[in-house]
């Protein structure tokens, strides 16, 4: 997903995956009681944040994918 008026230079770009990291690790808490489909969608979501810079050659191309929805486990 493309950001309105994105960073175009990499420590923008790194800026940017540092915040949305930080706006999901509440929900790496392994107490937290989300579904096993929403957990393993956050790792993976986190791990295509981390490669952005290995995943893209230049900054303005950089695509940041979308955060999965939560989806807490019922009890």
């Amino acid at each position: 997903m493309r950001v309105k008026d994105a960073p175009t230079d990499w420590s923008g770009i790194n800026a940017e995956v540092v915040r949305r990291l930080a706006e999901t690790d509440r929900y790496m808490q392994p107490d937290l009681p989300l579904t096993e489909s929403c957990r393993q969608a956050l790792v993976a979501y986190r791990q295509s944040l981390r490669g952005l810079n290995h995943t893209y050659a230049h900054p303005e191309d950089v695509v940041f994918p979308t955060q999965p929805q939560i989806e807490k486990a019922r009890a």
